[in-house]
């Protein structure tokens, strides 16, 4: 079990570490509101249910050449692993990491129904947990997208076996300072339809994660014109955001 104070004390840590000036421990401030870096632009790209049908064929006949029939099966391969994956791919070949260059993506997980005994689904707390990997500028080699949609299924896979086991542990190493580590997170999930949402006046036309303009995160929904399709949003500088689109569109041509 997780304690409120224990929070609180990774949270003050990461405050003091970060410039924050107030020294009390038992203090609330929040971090500084980041500003949307200059020169940013903001673009959604679309996976369409045959694309994400071709990248999980392409995975499997890669994972064919490599491992044994066994770790072919065991291997995590929904939309979400896949749409996420060829994301990230795309993202640190468009930022140019060097080998030594390290990007840190975090996954937030519902624990509700992943612990014993599960929580009821009307459970009004915070039963959500970030998970976390961190990926190398070896992902931008030829076979980066089996790699990463190998990590990302690692990370996964641990979601479902133990939920809350070492979360005091899952936890300090989230609210670690890794200055070297670019930090990627996952905005929504396709699985929340929101394009099914109707407050009354109809369906949304379009959807979009206005925080991910700060927090450099991926937001992720389900396709609003195919059923089984996937949308992605990013916000990046305009030369990156030119190089991921360039990246991303040929990929799917290619795949």
């Amino acid at each position: 079990m997780i304690t409120p104070i224990e929070y609180l004390n990774n949270w003050s840590s990461i405050n003091q570490a970060g410039g924050g000036s107030d020294s009390n421990a038992r203090s609330l401030k929040p971090f500084p509101s980041k500003e949307v870096p200059p020169n940013s632009v903001r673009a959604t790209f679309k996976f369409s249910r045959e694309d994400i049908k071709k990248l999980r064929k392409r995975i499997l006949s890669q994972l064919d050449k490599v491992s044994d029939k066994k770790d072919t099966e065991a291997i995590h391969l929904s939309s979400f692993a896949i749409t996420l994956s060829y994301a990230l791919v795309c993202l640190v070949k468009a930022r140019g990491l060097k080998s030594d260059e390290k990007i840190k993506f975090g996954i937030a997980a519902d624990c509700r129904a992943r612990v014993d005994p599960p929580i009821p689904t009307n459970y009004f707390g915070n039963c959500v947990l970030l998970y976390v990997a961190v990926l190398a500028g070896s992902a931008m080699q030829d076979d980066g997208f089996v790699f990463v949609a190998q990590k990302v299924s690692e990370v996964i896979k641990g979601i479902e076996k133990a939920a809350l086991e070492g979360a005091k542990e899952k936890v300090k190493k989230l609210m670690a300072i890794e200055p070297a580590a670019i930090p990627v997170g996952v905005a929504g999930s396709a699985r929340f339809e929101v394009y099914g949402v109707d407050f009354g006046w109809g369906r949304p036309k379009n959807v979009e994660v206005t925080s991910i303009d700060r927090t450099g995160a991926v937001s992720m929904a389900e396709s609003k014109s195919e059923s089984g399709g996937v949308e992605i949003g990013l916000v990046l500088k305009k030369e990156v955001m030119e190089i991921f689109e360039n990246l991303f569109v040929s990929g799917l041509k290619h795949v």
